[in-house]
């Protein structure tokens, strides 16, 4: 009996030491590991805008904005509204039309006429340049300027707004493009035989985006979850292209 007790005892031994050689082979597992997850991924995204303002090709792109004609009031008409609810599609007004005046794939700039409805009855418009490849800045926490950097600008032009759809019972005018009130169901994903010129009308309309607060850099990295919220903003589209304005005939 007591032999069968040290036989047991050394059976008992033997199976600790080797949990433990296992458990010490395996990742260490602290508290809170799916919180620091999503924190790594957070962090991975936010180098999407932690770059210092560079001097390749951005840098001598052209300015993000200059007015042209009309009131100026693109340039920041959606910050000081709350991005959250805008997201949550609780906000109807302002919507932004935007139409190309001058264009082109091979243009850096484009002429951008934007048509600003404040109700359903009540817009006005403005025309401004835009430049394409110009800079993304945006004030760092420390009050530096930073840069969004080519991989969230691809972000944006593609995955955000190639992917962009009107809300299921939401007013919208189909496949028809229009200067409003409502906007076409795909704001910015449109069809051309011309190669270049969605892409770079995709850039341009990001520009107008940034200028006007519509698209901020919350948009395009993760939360504290470590997932990035879809963008669901769709007061903001492209309604078309002047003929006349063609550069690349």
């Amino acid at each position: 009996m007591k032999h069968t007790g040290h036989g047991a005892l050394a059976l008992l031994m033997l199976a600790l030491a080797s949990f433990s050689t296992l458990a010490q082979d395996q990742p260490e597992q602290k508290p809170g590991f799916f919180r620091q997850l999503g924190d790594s991924l957070k962090d991975a995204g936010q180098r999407m805008v932690g770059a210092k303002p560079r001097s390749g090709p951005h840098a001598k792109a052209g300015p993000l904005y200059t007015p042209i004609r009309g009131a100026g009031r693109i340039n920041g008409l959606y910050k000081s509204e709350d991005h959250q609810q805008a997201q949550m599609g609780r906000l109807d007004w302002p919507r932004v039309a935007l139409t190309f005046r001058e264009w082109g794939a091979s243009l850096p700039c484009w002429t951008v006429e934007a048509r600003i409805w404040t109700s359903a009855t009540a817009s006005t418009t403005e025309t401004f340049q835009a430049c394409a490849d110009a800079p993304l800045t945006i004030k760092d926490d420390l009050g530096e300027e930073a840069e969004l950097n080519d991989n969230a600008r691809a972000k944006a032009t593609t995955d955000l707004m190639v992917g962009l759809r009107v809300r299921r019972g939401q007013p919208n005018t189909g496949d028809q493009r229009t200067t409003g009130p409502n906007p076409p169901r795909e704001p910015f994903n449109f069809q051309t035989s011309r190669d270049g010129v969605a892409e770079q009308a995709r850039k341009v309309a990001l520009s107008a985006a940034w200028v006007s607060g519509y698209l901020r850099a919350e948009d395009l990295y993760p939360g504290p979850s470590g997932i990035l919220t879809p963008f669901r903003d769709t007061r903001v589209w492209i309604a078309g292209f002047d003929p006349a304005g063609n550069r690349d005939k």
